[in-house]
């Protein structure tokens, strides 16, 4: 029996072809998966098995109900470069990204795996942004080799040899460090 909920947070890359993965392995290890995909995840996710899960993809309309039950913890696996600039800033201007600032302000344990090409990531708002999201807690995943202690960008054209080689074991490990 799985009780402990964990939002799914998918932006689109390469990575997002593993979430049928990630869903089946946070099942195995007691989790209740819901999934957030942001818009331009949503292509990468129509082929996939998600056993269930389900997906939320936009805010609730007035005097409707909850459709989630509060997470326990969140991983945001790939988070993009528009998306982790966005959170670090606080700008929650659709519902993946309300979803993650309201986590970060409610302290949830949280784990990115950031997934941007080198020329992305030598922007300087990318360094600040990761520096803002790791000072408030969230554990950051090198998508290369689960290490949370480096962060390499993901070569141009490597996307899917990363995507492949990539263990959801490294996000839940890391979830489980954190507490949750």
């Amino acid at each position: 029996m799985t009780d402990r909920v964990l939002y799914l947070v998918v932006c689109g890359a390469p990575l997002a072809k593993r979430v049928g993965d990630g869903v089946r392995a946070a099942r195995e290890s007691g989790w209740s998966p819901y999934l957030i995909p942001t818009d331009a995840a949503l292509p990468w996710l129509e082929t996939q098995d998600l056993e269930g899960a389900p997906v939320l993809t936009a805010n609730r309309k007035p005097g409707a109900p909850k459709r989630a039950p509060v997470a326990d913890a969140v991983a945001v696996v790939p988070t993009t470069f528009n998306t982790l600039n966005a959170w670090a800033n606080g700008n929650a201007g659709t519902y993946p990204l309300t979803t993650l600032c309201a986590a970060l302000g409610a302290r949830t344990p949280t784990v990115a795996v950031p997934f941007a090409k080198h020329d992305l990531a030598g922007h300087p708002a990318w360094l600040a942004s990761l520096a803002v999201l790791r000072y408030a807690g969230v554990r950051v995943v090198n998508p290369h080799d689960g290490s949370s202690t480096a962060l390499a960008p993901v070569a141009s054209g490597t996307g899917e040899e990363v995507a492949k080689r990539f263990q959801w074991s490294w996000v839940l490990n890391q979830l489980q460090e954190a507490g949750a």
